[in-house]
Order: C-alpha cells, then structure tokens, then sequence
C-alpha cells in the first residue's frame, strides 16, 4: 500500500510514518522545508516537497498514492491556510488524482465548535469547515477527532464517542498515530467521523464497534 502522509515530521507524523513503515507500507513524507527531507529517507519514507497552500504541489504530490493522510497542523500560526484550506486542497488533490481513501486528523468539538474552550474556538472553527468538505466529497474519507493530546505513552487503548464533554479527556500521541494506522485495516471505518480519548478498548476492537 502506498501512503501520502502530510505533516511527516509534525509531532503525530513522525510517529505515524514509523508506525507505517513498519507495517511494510510505502509511505511518502510530504513536507514543506528542504532541511526535512534527509530525515525522512533516514526513516525509510520517500520525502516529497510540497506546500499545503500551494495547489500545484499538492497534486503533483498525491500522484501514485493509494492512501493520503493529512496530519499537518500550523499551531495556531496559520489556522485557515493549513488547518482548514489546507486540508481541502489536500482533499481536492486526492479527489482529482483519482485516488478513493483519504484520512483526515481532525479535533476533539470539531463537530460543535462552540461546545469547546473559547479561546480555542478559531481553530475548531477551521477544523468543522475541513470536516464537512471532506465528508461531502465522494471519497473513503475516516475524520478522526482525538481528545487533548499528551506525549505519555500510548497504552493502545481508547474509548470512541459521537461526542465528549469537557476538554480534560486527554489521549496520548502515540495512541492517535496508532489509530490512524489502524484504520487501514478496518473497513468500518470507511465513512466514520468519531471523537475518541484514552480508554480501555484495544484499538482494533474500538474501531470494529464502529457504527
């Protein structure tokens, strides 16, 4: 299987792409910034220079994939270029390439941006508009929402919800990348749109209950 992984060297990326590699996968690392793509081969992952706000790029980017991951994320520095337009110029690359399976990295309230702490409210609001321009776009898309995240170690166990209340549920790095991979491998998630945090479920068995 070959895989496009935008945001290869973000905190998520990186252990994604491990995580890919080590499944026997062909991962493309798409960055932004020359100085990355040493690492990447380094990693066993092709590197690919591309720019999420530069349409081109991008599809020149995707070609060849059968699988395209966005797990880009400016920090707060660039909410709708990269964070919501971003993910939508990914998504329409995807589209035009002819490639079906596309996973997006999404937040925990993305769904109702309002219900979440005000002060992250924007960002929220940039992940809901990517959200629902992928769910409308025709592809084999999985929109993943995971909780507050932490660098603790992952304990390759979850809880998946429609929704959570309150922003203290918390779910390691670690656990998040594994749950992307493992959606490769679990038909159920084809269509879902599900928030998840730490819990007590194997991964695997969470997203084969998926609805």
């Amino acid at each position: 299987m070959k895989i496009l992984v935008a945001g290869a060297k973000g905190d998520i990326g990186q252990i994604l792409i491990k995580k890919l590699v080590a499944r026997g996968c062909k991962v493309a690392g798409m960055v932004r910034k020359e100085s990355q793509l040493e690492d990447l081969r380094r990693a066993g992952v092709r590197p690919i220079l591309a720019d999420l706000t530069n349409q081109a790029s991008l599809n020149s980017a995707v070609k060849g994939q059968d699988v395209v991951i966005f797990v880009a994320g400016s920090k707060g520095k660039a909410l709708e270029s990269v964070d919501r337009d971003g993910a939508i110029h990914l998504c329409d690359a995807t589209k035009a390439a002819g490639i079906q399976r596309f996973i997006l990295l999404s937040s925990i309230f993305a769904g109702s941006p309002e219900k979440g702490p005000e002060k992250i409210q924007p960002y929220l609001k940039a992940k809901h508009a990517a959200d629902v321009y992928v769910q409308k776009s025709g592809l084999d898309y999985t929109i993943l929402r995971p909780g507050a995240l932490t660098d603790s170690s992952g304990t390759g166990a979850i809880r998946i919800d429609d929704s959570f209340e309150g922003f203290d549920a918390q779910v390691s790095r670690t656990d998040v990348a594994e749950v992307i991979a493992t959606s490769l491998e679990v038909p159920k998630t084809i269509g879902a749109v599900f928030e998840f945090i730490e819990g007590d479920t194997p991964i695997a068995e969470a997203l084969s209950r998926l609805r």
